[in-house]
């Protein structure tokens, strides 16, 4: 069993991992969404393609480093090292700035991008313009979080 201190900075070390992926596999699927909507005829079809495989890439690879790196270590939803990292008060400071930074980003997005989004003729211009509200919140999110969590 290990001691706790060393327990709860193992969680520690293993939510910013996960985040850290998550990041890094939404960003392809992003970069994906603008060549969709800003391509035209297809020029970049196989640019988009290799993209869109990179993104579960990253997302496996990720997922299978983090596993490894557990070493063997079970983690239940009830362990007492996770509660106290779930329940810290500095983490939980750092997700509601990392949000506000969010919504502020979002915010001063919105205008520019429906202006580009409206010089296309396409009809998803609404659909992508949804997505890339949402892509953006997240990433910008965790990318926010993650800095404001550094030790």
């Amino acid at each position: 069993m290990q001691p706790e201190a060393h327990r709860t900075e193992f969680f520690l070390r293993y939510t910013r991992r996960l985040a850290s992926i998550c990041l890094a596999g939404l960003l392809p699927v992003l970069f994906y969404g603008v060549l969709t909507a800003w391509d035209r005829g297809g020029q970049h079809e196989r640019l988009q393609l290799g993209i869109l495989l990179l993104s579960p890439l990253i997302l496996t690879l990720g997922l299978a480093w983090v596993l490894i790196s557990r070493r063997g270590v079970s983690i239940t939803h009830d362990d007492p090292a996770l509660q106290a990292v779930a329940k810290d008060e500095f983490r939980r400071l750092n997700a509601m700035r990392a949000v506000r930074v969010a919504f502020l980003l979002v915010m001063l997005v919105q205008l520019p991008l429906a202006w580009l989004l409206g010089l296309r003729p396409s009809p998803d211009s609404l659909a992508h313009m949804g997505t890339f509200t949402w892509f953006i919140g997240a990433i910008s999110f965790l990318a926010a979080f993650l800095f404001f969590d550094r030790d």
